[in-house]
């Protein structure tokens, strides 16, 4: 087995690679990597200076979280489920339940 590795994009913060073996090419997966520190600083500002009127912002999520949603075909109770999970918590900007 000959494992092949390429980095196909790699800005904005996310660098996405193709792997695959010469064994059978036609299988492929990609990794996604996201340097996550900038979301998280950004949550905790806002946490402290943006008002919570009847408009709240929720947070700001990973694109793997995203990318995540459309493989797996969310609906909008699975938003709110994870929403309210504690995986979601530390980009949570609005605390209170979705």
């Amino acid at each position: 087995m000959s494992e092949r590795r390429r980095v196909y994009r790699d800005r904005d913060g996310i660098r996405r690679t193709m792997i695959w073996d010469d064994e059978d090419p036609d299988q492929i997966t990609v990794h996604t990597e996201e340097n996550i520190g900038p979301i998280l600083d950004s949550v905790q500002r806002d946490r402290e200076i943006m008002p919570h009127g009847v408009n709240k912002l929720v947070g700001r999520f990973p694109a793997s979280v995203f990318e995540r949603s459309v493989l797996e075909q969310w609906d909008e109770d699975d938003w709110r489920r994870w929403l309210n999970s504690s995986e979601a918590a530390p980009f949570r900007i609005w605390q209170g339940r979705c």
